[in-house]
């Protein structure tokens, strides 16, 4: 990666991701160690509703995660039925700010842990992730 300048503040970057919520209670990695290639701060992640969620009790557990479906945990929340009712209603999902930053080689997963999992029977979100990154200096 080329260096950063200094002083000249951040370029922010939103990316997002469209995923099924998973229908059984199993560990499911949404997205799995995907490579980012570039230094960055997660600084906001949103969990918005595609496709309204149905399951009676349905709970999971929501992680964006730091390497692969065992790394550092970076984001989490628990997503219950009530949180997809409604097409376009946003959950914010608190971000663990001693874990936001990622570097050059770390790569980003979103995963489902078994823990504590009460199956949705459909349902589809929007996951909005907004980051910032230094400005890479030109040589």
């Amino acid at each position: 990666m080329p260096r950063e300048t200094s002083g000249a503040g951040f370029i922010f970057d939103s990316e997002t991701f469209t995923i099924v919520i998973p229908a059984g209670t199993g560990q499911v990695s949404s997205v799995l160690s995907l490579p980012r290639g570039y230094g960055c701060t997660i600084i906001s992640v949103k969990a918005v509703v595609r496709v309204a969620a149905t399951g009676a009790g349905a709970s999971r557990t929501f992680n964006l995660r730091k390497g692969s479906a065992t790394g550092t945990v970076v984001a989490t929340a628990t997503y219950v039925l009530a949180d997809g009712a409604t097409v376009g209603s946003v959950k914010d999902i608190p971000v663990t700010a001693a874990a936001a930053d990622f570097l050059d080689g770390d790569n980003l997963t979103i995963e489902w842990p078994t823990a504590g999992a009460v199956a949705f029977t459909a349902g589809d979100l929007i996951i909005a992730i907004t980051s910032r990154k230094r400005i890479q200096q030109r040589n």
